[in-house]
């Protein structure tokens, strides 16, 4: 019984007051933007000359029509949100070039190239393939992966170089 007293008389040792805290967790790292495989269509009629890039809802269309800039229109599926502001960014095998869209709808964008041969080298690399993120990376909201266009495609850059002339 003595040793049960002087058992209950010993200080215990206090509790380290500096706990140890658990490392926050990193957060995750932002999911890459979807690919999406375009198909290319193209339309030389009613005084323009139309080429569209197409992947289901989401489209690249470019209209050239004389005595007005290029304009380059990207139209989104509704599950692609975006900010009112957001940079297209192409890289294909003939070169690249950046350019900044704005929205003009709920689920499109658009931006005018100009109406020089830089503009239309734009197109020209453009319709060599390649691809087309829609954001900056790693925050993108989509890809487009542009393959090369065929014949008809440099049938339609011949009513595009001539609407420029």
């Amino acid at each position: 019984m003595l040793s049960a007293l002087l058992l209950a008389c010993t200080p215990t040792p206090e509790k380290n007051a500096q706990e140890v805290a658990p490392l926050p967790v990193p957060p995750a790292p932002p999911a890459p933007a979807p690919t999406l495989r375009t198909e290319w269509a193209f339309n030389t009629q009613n005084n323009q000359c139309v080429a569209t890039a197409a992947a289901g809802a989401t489209a690249l269309r470019v209209t050239v029509r004389r005595e007005a800039p290029i304009r380059l229109d990207v139209s989104l599926a509704p599950q692609f949100t975006h900010d009112p502001v957001v940079p297209l960014r192409f890289v294909g095998p003939a070169g690249g070039w950046q350019v900044t869209a704005h929205q003009v709808g709920k689920t499109d964008l658009s931006v005018t190239l100009g109406s020089d041969n830089v503009a239309l080298s734009h197109v020209l690399v453009l319709l060599s393939g390649g691809t087309l993120n829609v954001g900056t990376p790693p925050q993108a909201v989509v890809s487009l992966a542009i393959r090369p266009s065929d014949t008809s495609g440099q049938n339609w850059f011949d009513c595009a170089r001539e609407k420029l002339l």
